[in-house]
This record gives C-alpha cells, structure tokens and sequence, in this order.
C-alpha cells in the first residue's frame, strides 16, 4: 500500500513532519499563493491594511456569563468535499446577516477555492456589512495570506499547528498580532495543544475532526479544554450538530463553540440555534434564549 507523501516545513529550524490530507493541502496551498502574490502584489496590499476598519477583537466579543457563545461558520462546500449547498443559493452576505440576527458573536468565512467553494471576496463583503468580528477560515501558511486578511476587512484568522511548524506558526501568529488581528489556533491533540499554549494565543480551538479521515470525535474537546488556562478563549470547532454535543462540549468548559454545516442547512436557523442551546444556561439578553 503507498504511504502518504510527506512534506516538511521548509523553516530549516523547524522541520514539522506532515502527512496525509494536509500534505496535499500544502502543496496546494503554496502554488496558490504564489499565483495571488502576482496577482496582487504585496505593496498593494499593505495599502490595503491602512484604510480598514480597527480590528475587533475576537476574545472579547465571545466571552459572555452563562453558555458558549457562536461563531457561526459561512462555506458552501465540506472540507470532504460535499456540498452544503448549490453555488446558485449560496449567498454569503445574506447567510452572515441571519447568523448575526440568531445570535452568532462572530463569523467565519471559509476563503479557500477549492476544498470550500469560497472567495477572499466574500470575506469582504461581509466585512463591511455586519458589526460582529469577521474570521478568516482558511489554510494560512505564509505571511502574505495574513496581510491578505487584513486588507479584506478580517478581524481574525484560524492558524492550524497541524500544518505549521512551531516557527513558522510563531511568526504567523506575531504578525497577525502586530495587524491587530486576532489568531484561532487550531490544535487538536495534546502535543499541538502544547505548542500553542508555548505562544500564548488569546484563541484556542479545538478541532474535533480528524484531517485524514474527517471524523468526528467531541471527546478531543473533553480531553484538551480543562488544560487550557483561564485567561485564554477555547473554542470547540467542527461536529456540533445536536443539543447534546453541544452540551458535552459546554461542560468542558468551552468559551464558544463553532457550527457550520447544521447551522447552513436550517430551514429556520433560529429555532435551530434555540434548540442547541436549550441544554445550557446562557445570558437571557441572549436571542436564542427560548422563553418559558
């Protein structure tokens, strides 16, 4: 049977092993950059920054007394590749909107092409349209596509350690906080969990599918939040689809949780999002707060 190909962070002092799904991805990923960085040269982006908004910061809106808060997702595709939803009905604008009426505290927007269906240009157009923090979902692995973020109106960026050595995710995460953005640090065993706590994010998520066979597994937030300290946000990311994963998750002591395809899929997101928190305790100021 052939292995799996193997890259390695080119980082000279930081030779990350990196295999399976993510291998392709990275591959993947720096072509793509590099065809972007001739599209939109780098000074062109740094003009860009200077004319965005302030940063929100995300830590702040997705801390709240009571239950977790919602970072609602915006994709059209699985990362397995399965559509959420034909491209002719997928409005990203109109999908954040509602997300921020039912309650979500923040958006992440999926900007990768080819394993999303998404665009930096729906990022941006969100951006300017809704007050809440704005997250650029996507796999982050050089500098430009940080900057990138920032010149598209993010407030924020997921950084996934899987792919990202501890040097390079080091700079990747400095230079997000020198943009005044904040970084999501996605880890997802407790060996990645203790890189990023190494760093001190102000994020944490953990993700509770498995990048080779795309399972789920919520016991991975079980495990992993309880060692996270206080002062930093955990958020649970990926497999929330019922009141009571929901609540497992909560119990273990999450800050937020991050829901996409069951949210996506709502004929009516509201009752959705009411129904899975209706086995937490949350702010009643809260809209998906079901009445007695």
């Amino acid at each position: 049977m052939d292995q799996p190909p193997v890259l390695y962070d080119p980082d000279k002092v930081d030779q990350l092993e990196i295999t399976s799904f993510l291998s392709e991805v990275v591959t993947y990923s720096r072509t793509r950059v590099m065809e972007r960085k001739i599209q939109v040269p780098l000074s062109g982006l740094n003009a860009l920054t200077t004319i965005q908004h302030r940063p929100i910061p995300v830590a702040n809106a997705l801390r709240q007394r009571g239950g977790p808060s919602l970072i609602a997702t915006v994709k059209c595709q699985r990362i397995s590749g399965e559509p959420v939803m034909d491209s002719d009905d997928y409005h990203p604008v109109e999908l954040a909107r509602t997300f921020a009426d039912v309650g979500a505290k923040a958006i992440s927007v999926t900007t990768d092409p080819k394993y999303y269906r998404g665009d930096l240009h729906h990022l941006m157009l969100i951006a300017g349209e809704i007050d809440l923090p704005v997250i650029r979902q996507d796999f982050i692995f050089e500098e430009y596509q940080v900057i990138e973020a920032r010149a598209a109106g993010a407030d924020g960026l997921t950084l996934i350690a899987s792919m990202l050595g501890q040097q390079r995710l080091r700079n990747l995460l400095s230079l997000t906080q020198r943009l005044r953005m904040s970084a999501l640090v996605i880890v997802q065993n407790k060996e990645e969990l203790a890189r990023a706590l190494d760093l001190d994010p102000r994020l944490i998520g953990i993700n509770n599918r498995d990048w080779s066979t795309f399972e789920i597994n919520l016991s991975r937030t079980e495990k992993l939040a309880p060692k996270v300290p206080d002062h930093i946000v955990v958020v649970s990311v990926g497999g929330i689809s019922s009141r009571e994963a929901l609540l497992r998750v909560a119990e273990a002591g999450v800050d937020a949780v991050q829901v996409g395809f069951h949210l996506l899929t709502s004929k009516n997101p509201l009752a959705t999002v009411q129904e899975l928190f209706s086995l937490v305790d949350n702010d009643p100021t809260d809209p998906w707060k079901i009445l007695e």
